[in-house]
């Protein structure tokens, strides 16, 4: 259902980046899929949460993210970047009550939308090779909460919950990003990079629960999910009343 969402709001932004813009330069529509690795330098590691008895480590496992982009053409080199994407986040929870040693693992996936806006600008390295570099944002939307729960043994349940506040299901990012690209006429533009991003606010609070029969404990905090992205973008090759979607360069 998710896709389908997707796909019809990119269906017409299709026909309207297929053609040239007002600047007389080519408009890109094309697919983005990032593959997203937490970075203990950009403070995505092991987080802790503990009260009393219950004690929790929560892990950021890879990623993804996937969706349609835009790219607007301003000059031959320089171009502004949007789209509409689909993430995907992974944590592993780990459990532990201390007093007797029970412990669990789990795992917790949390869903939410980008729409990047950043500025690219190439360096052409050969004919069809270029090196890019861009730098920008994008705004975040968290649809809802997410939890799971186990029952290791007996009246035991463990809970997590990663909640999202009805006042802040918007978030913003910054982000960089270095890559290569390879355009073919015929075959279209392949890219391939990588994108830091930085999110200004935590991704959720986590709120970690232990109970047994009345007995109950919880241990929460804010879960930061930044990191890095391993990118690949294909755009789809136009043409248009005889001209070509690439415009001659300084070397050809």
């Amino acid at each position: 259902m998710r896709l389908l969402f997707v796909i019809l709001l990119l269906f017409p932004a299709l026909g309207w980046t297929q053609a040239f813009n007002q600047l007389g330069k080519p408009n890109y529509f094309g697919f983005h899929y990032r593959h997203i690795v937490p970075m203990q330098q950009m403070q995505s590691g092991a987080q802790k949460f503990a009260d009393s008895i219950l004690q929790t480590t929560l892990t950021p496992t890879d990623g993804y993210t996937f969706g349609g982009v835009l790219r607007y053409g301003l000059t031959d080199l320089i171009s502004l970047e949007t789209g509409l994407y689909y993430n995907q986040r992974t944590f592993s929870i780990q459990s532990t009550r201390t007093d007797s040693m029970l412990s669990v693992d789990q795992r917790l996936r949390f869903v939410q939308f980008e729409i990047p806006i950043q500025g690219n600008i190439g360096i052409q390295l050969s004919r069809s090779f270029y090196a890019n570099a861009a730098l920008g944002g994008a705004i975040l939307y968290k649809p809802s909460s997410v939890a799971t729960y186990v029952n290791p043994s007996d009246k035991h349940e463990f809970r997590q919950v990663g909640l999202v506040d009805n006042n802040k299901k918007l978030g913003f990012d910054v982000r960089t990003s270095i890559g290569f690209e390879y355009r073919n006429k015929k075959a279209g533009v392949f890219y391939l990079g990588g994108t830091a991003f930085v999110q200004l606010q935590p991704a959720f609070v986590l709120l970690s629960k232990y109970q047994y029969v009345n007995f109950r404990q919880t241990a929460f905090g804010n879960v930061n999910a930044s990191g890095f992205g391993l990118d690949f973008k294909y755009f789809i090759p136009y043409t248009r009343s005889g001209r070509l979607i690439f415009q001659q360069g300084p070397i050809e």
